[in-house]
């Protein structure tokens, strides 16, 4: 059985190349994003290319209920994780600080920071002491 890497954000940019580099290397992934049709559409592209095998899950890092039900509910031999990538992240926020959008702002950190830095266990595979 191949090791398994999960990758947040994984529909485009450095989530996607990172999904691409481990596949090429024999890895099975977890992939997560927001788009199902980019999400789809990858894991068959790496899944016919490499021989892998992929689990993508569709949900917002920044919506912690789904993130925590969905990978709460994952199968069984999906459950031990190798390898975390936390890539999810957008930019937004970037104005002179004058003018800058609170919202904008709290967007950013509510996808780039907060999840990366939520309690363990939101992640099933992740065995914290408490």
């Amino acid at each position: 059985m191949n090791k398994i890497v999960f990758i947040t954000g994984a529909t485009a940019g450095f989530g996607k190349a990172t999904a691409e580099k481990f596949a090429a290397n024999k890895f099975d992934l977890i992939i997560t994003g927001r788009r199902e049709n980019l999400l789809r559409q990858l894991a068959a592209e790496l899944e016919k290319k490499f021989g892998i095998e992929v689990l993508p899950l569709i949900f917002d890092v920044r919506d912690r209920a789904a993130a925590t039900s969905i990978i709460s509910n994952i199968p069984d031999r999906w459950k031990q994780v190798d390898i975390l990538v936390n890539n999810a992240g957008l930019a937004l926020g970037r104005d002179y600080f004058d003018d800058a959008s609170i919202d904008d702002w709290d967007t950013m950190l509510d996808t780039n920071v907060r999840p990366v830095i939520r309690k363990p266990g939101c992640f099933a595979f992740y065995d914290s002491p408490q």
